[in-house]
């Protein structure tokens, strides 16, 4: 089979299984049934690390049958100062886009997902690990193994628009504003990540982007604060 024919087949099927192991009725009334906290917390962080086996590990393991390394698909070097650099200039823009939405009543009725009122350092730690996870798991899948194995059989910006009208579509649930932003932020991601050939940049911006309104929509939330 061909990579980017599994790769399709795997974008497909995980998302499917994702979504239907995380957020399905049944899935969510169990995890309500267990408690608020429960509800309010550990199910995030099952839902992120359900996402880091369904969009990462599972697909990764899978290309072993094929002869393949999940290495070769975005983790050929390390971080470099480029992939600093380009995560850094990036960062000056998203922080203060992110400062003054994130007060906003649409951000604050989804952000940040985990809905405690009370929020202790462990937790902040195990928002800012689940998030960086399951964020390398969805850019391996998006940008990683998908656009790198439709780069290969495609024109270049064939295959980053390709991508990108998937990786909007997989926004839709989070509202019109997020489907619309990841339209221009997946260009920019597809194209440094094939410039680039590794995922560092596409990862550190993601991460940035969700760590910075994760938390700057807690400091707005007015039914929820940081445990001192």
């Amino acid at each position: 089979m061909p990579v980017f024919d599994y790769a399709i087949a795997v974008l497909t099927l995980g998302f499917i299984a994702y979504f239907f192991l995380s957020f399905s009725p049944a899935v969510l009334e169990r995890w309500r049934a267990r408690g608020e906290r429960a509800y309010a917390y550990y199910l995030v962080l099952y839902q992120r690390y359900m996402g880091v086996l369904c969009l990462g590990v599972l697909p990764a393991a899978g290309l072993w049958f094929l002869n393949k390394s999940p290495l070769d698909y975005g983790f050929q070097s390390g971080m470099t100062a480029y992939d600093f650099m380009w995560i850094g200039g990036t960062a000056l823009l998203i922080l203060p886009i992110n400062y003054f939405n994130a007060r906003k009543p649409d951000n604050l009725a989804m952000y940040p997902q985990i809905r405690l009122k009370e929020w202790s350092w462990a937790v902040v730690l195990h928002n800012a690990m689940s998030w960086a996870a399951y964020l390398l798991a969805y850019e391996w899948l998006f940008r990683g193994l998908f656009l790198m194995s439709a780069a290969a059989v495609l024109p270049m910006w064939t295959a980053i628009l390709l991508t990108t009208s998937l990786y909007a579509i997989a926004h839709i649930p989070k509202g019109l504003k997020e489907t619309v932003g990841a339209m221009p932020l997946g260009v920019l991601l597809g194209y440094l990540t094939l410039q680039t050939h590794t995922l560092w940049i596409a990862w550190g911006i993601h991460v940035v982007l969700a760590l910075s309104n994760s938390y700057l929509s807690l400091y707005y939330q007015p039914d929820m604060r940081l445990k001192r």
